[in-house]
């Protein structure tokens, strides 16, 4: 498999992944406002194990970066796209969440913010990935 692929397959699992944890915790939060701490923490773990496939995807990918053939074009939307179909589906999912529970406001972007941030770290490791051979 070419190694434009193997990174194109961890950005994938990790912004789909990432995202369904995302949503699934926001969503516990509103029903459970008091364990904000602990809805966090189990998060943060869930993301850990997430990520432990993609990264060695991106290790084996780095590994057979110089033989790679293929053009960029469509690892990168593949990427570009999987990325924003969760992005919006995770607006979606807050401002649903947030006109249920307006009080849960802040705590929902303060989360909502974070997972962003961390779905989008492999797809961008990815796609710089691409361009270094």
């Amino acid at each position: 498999m070419d190694a434009l692929y193997l990174f194109v397959i961890a950005a994938v699992i990790a912004s789909f992944g990432i995202s369904i944890v995302l949503r699934f915790n926001m969503e516990k939060l509103v029903l459970e406002p008091e364990t904000f701490a602990q809805i966090q923490t189990r998060f943060f773990i869930y993301v850990a194990v997430i990520e432990a496939l993609p990264i060695i995807l991106i290790v084996f990918g780095f590994m057979s970066l110089m033989e790679s053939t293929v053009n960029v074009f469509i690892p990168i939307t593949i990427v570009a796209v999987s990325v924003l179909v969760n992005f919006i589906l995770n607006i979606i999912k807050k401002n649903e969440l947030v006109s249920g529970a307006p009080e849960l406001q802040e705590k929902l972007m303060t989360f909502f913010l974070i997972g962003n941030v961390l779905m989008t770290a492999i797809p961008l490791v990815a796609i710089v990935a691409t361009f270094v051979r």
